[in-house]
């Protein structure tokens, strides 16, 4: 019996072994080969800008990208998808960016079905230095028969750094809330300044000293 076993496993052996892999292949193209669809997010960068430029509008944060693909290579995908856009060439005031799958690195056998947003405004602008008026900004009450005669603030003004389109139209930087209800008489407070957008750099002072006048009716406390 084990050698009428033996000849029927011998049969057709490479025939047997053939089958075999023939039904490997077309097990694997059904589960990795057949193609679906995925939905990725992706970021945005514009590099190689030429120095002394800089990007003067704000670039949405996160693209929405549908991909299509065998289950095989989208597991490919295990890095951030990026957008990599070369700024040398957008000079002029303003540019207008179709997003397509040429700006990404991505597998063979992924094809790119749908982009969103696809077309991106880009605005580059020459980086200038100004220096801008520091405004205290001020919330809570003081107690009361007590009310705020003026506030210092020192430096008065600070430098910034940014696209001239940004910086040109900023008139004050403001500083976080000051609470008045519970300022303590006498102290001097160290504050932090709000950044006006994050394509502007504050240069040296993230904070300014502020001291409060606060008077009492005929009287004044120092």
């Amino acid at each position: 019996m084990n050698k009428n076993i033996e000849n029927l496993f011998k049969k057709n052996f490479w025939i047997k072994i053939l089958s075999l892999c023939i039904a490997i292949i077309i097990w694997a193209y059904v589960i990795g080969g057949k193609k679906h669809d995925a939905v990725y997010t992706a970021g945005l960068v514009i590099h190689s800008l030429p120095k002394g430029y800089a990007i003067s509008n704000i670039l949405p944060k996160n693209i929405h990208i549908k991909l299509r693909g065998s289950r095989i290579a989208l597991a490919k995908l295990n890095k951030k998808i990026v957008f990599q856009i070369n700024g040398s060439p957008l000079l002029s005031k303003k540019n207008t960016i179709v997003l397509s799958g040429s700006y990404l690195d991505l597998p063979s056998g992924i094809r790119v079905i749908s982009i969103h947003p696809k077309i991106i405004p880009v605005m580059i602008s020459r980086v200038i230095i100004r220096y801008i008026k520091v405004l205290p900004i001020t919330t809570g009450k003081l107690k009361d028969g007590y009310y705020l005669k003026n506030i210092n603030v020192f430096p008065q003004y600070i430098k910034v750094e940014g696209p001239k389109d940004v910086v040109s139209h900023l008139s004050v930087i403001t500083t976080r809330n000051i609470d008045l209800s519970h300022y303590k008489k006498g102290k001097l407070l160290m504050v932090s300044l709000r950044k006006p957008t994050k394509l502007v750099k504050i240069l040296y002072n993230k904070k300014v000293n502020v001291s409060l006048t606060i008077v009492k009716p005929n009287k004044l406390i120092k």
